[in-house]
């Protein structure tokens, strides 16, 4: 309904209407500035949070930038500087343990190297360092066999 659908014969009140009309409309731009300074304070609000998190807005820009390296954990096959990171080693060591065939790699343009996460964490695993209760354990379960005759000398 416009202003002039709701005119009447009455001048005076004609006027009275026009004015409410047009306060109606300033206290309906009035809150459409709220809705907008309310997003706006929601937003400050949370920034205040994390800068309370992190200290400054770099702490929060490189914990951003650190979460954003390390995405590629979510990747099932990584380059030679994601393995590298991933594997905490330089990447020229990575390169030499390709070029040894202690990691699998995989070439599929026949240059650039590719390695699977599974295959790293399976290196891993394949260098395990006993513990001292491991080792003890793996003595007596190996001199029980010995005194039992289960181990025969090669002649």
């Amino acid at each position: 309904m416009s202003k002039t659908d709701t005119l009447t014969k009455n001048p005076n009140e004609n006027v009275q209407i026009m004015s409410l009309l047009d306060r109606l409309e300033q206290a309906k731009s009035i809150l459409d500035q709220t809705a907008e300074i309310e997003e706006a304070v929601n937003k400050l609000n949370n920034l205040e949070y994390f800068l309370r998190r992190f200290g400054t807005l770099k702490e929060l820009t490189s914990h951003l930038l650190f979460i954003e390296r390390k995405m590629y954990i979510l990747k099932e096959y990584l380059s030679v500087n994601e393995a590298a990171d991933y594997l905490g080693l330089s990447s020229s060591l990575v390169y030499k343990l390709t070029s040894k065939h202690e990691l699998p790699v995989y070439k599929p343009n026949g240059k650039t190297v590719f390695i699977r996460r599974d295959d790293l964490n399976r290196w891993i695993a394949k260098h395990k360092v006993l513990s001292d209760e491991e080792i003890e354990e793996y003595a007596a379960t190996h001199m029980d066999k010995v005194l039992k005759g289960l181990y025969t000398k090669n002649k």
